[in-house]
């Protein structure tokens, strides 16, 4: 199965599984949100998103419905290389996420505890179609891993502060062990891609070996900070061992 951690209690047998995902079919993809009325919930979430991100003023973004081109063709590139790459990964963010949100305003990429099912991307980073690949990867690990600690815990001291390659500024270790997460997620996600279209592919012209190798440098650097201060439960020991088997499988020491 795909899920790298699959939490507390004896897991289904697969063909009990097979036979659920079965019946259950294929979910629809995600839903990029064109409106055209932009509900009070929706304008909220992208405040409060701004506002964790520190980003100034809070107004300072607004939702856009109505998407250009560049954003479509990115999305529909990115949808494919996903699709063909890897499918359980494909149909877990078709599950997990249910509006794709393009935003004007200073942030990238985010997810909101309090809006679980939305991801908000701004418009310049979605126009790229590896950059769009990678949020799709990135967004639907948080949403994956958000979920799973509803249900367990992974460390004992998830409040200690920490830092990693992808913010700077100091963080807890929840934080970080999120960055972890993200980075296997898309140093496998970019891996699949190199050996599933050696020829060629959605996201030619674009640089997969390189956001490849970034992706395990920050793996690394993650775990490196959680090694040193991280009291892992033993079901985050469980995390962190499956962690360290994609730095040895994507080709980075654990």
């Amino acid at each position: 199965m795909y899920f790298l951690y699959k939490g507390a209690g004896a897991p289904a047998s697969p063909p009990r599984v097979a036979r659920w995902l079965k019946e259950a079919g294929a979910p629809q993809p995600t839903e990029a949100y064109r409106g055209p009325d932009v509900p009070a919930w929706l304008k909220d979430g992208l405040q409060d998103v701004l506002r964790s991100l520190k980003r100034g003023e809070t107004q300072a973004g607004s939702v856009v419905t109505s998407l250009p081109s560049n954003v479509r063709d990115a999305l529909r590139l990115a949808r494919r290389a996903l699709s063909t790459t890897w499918v359980e990964a494909w149909d877990e963010h078709n599950m997990l996420v249910q509006y794709l949100v393009f935003t004007c305003g200073p942030l990238r990429s985010a997810t909101l505890q309090a809006t679980f099912g939305v991801v908000y991307a701004e418009l310049e980073e979605a126009s790229d179609p590896l950059r769009m690949y990678e949020l799709l990867l990135h967004e639907t690990a948080h949403h994956a891993l958000a979920l799973k600690e509803q249900f367990t815990q992974f460390l004992d001291n998830p409040n200690a502060v920490g830092t990693h390659a992808l913010r700077p500024d100091p963080r807890p270790l929840r934080g970080v062990l999120h960055a972890a997460f993200v980075m296997c997620r898309l140093a496998e996600g970019l891996g699949r891609y190199l050996e599933a279209h050696p020829s060629g592919g959605p996201l030619d012209g674009c640089p997969v070996r390189e956001r490849h190798a970034f992706a395990l440098k920050s793996l690394c650097e993650a775990l490196t900070v959680l090694d040193d201060t991280a009291v892992w439960t033993e079901d985050g020991c469980a995390l962190r061992a499956t962690l360290g088997v994609c730095l040895e499988r994507e080709g980075a020491p654990a």
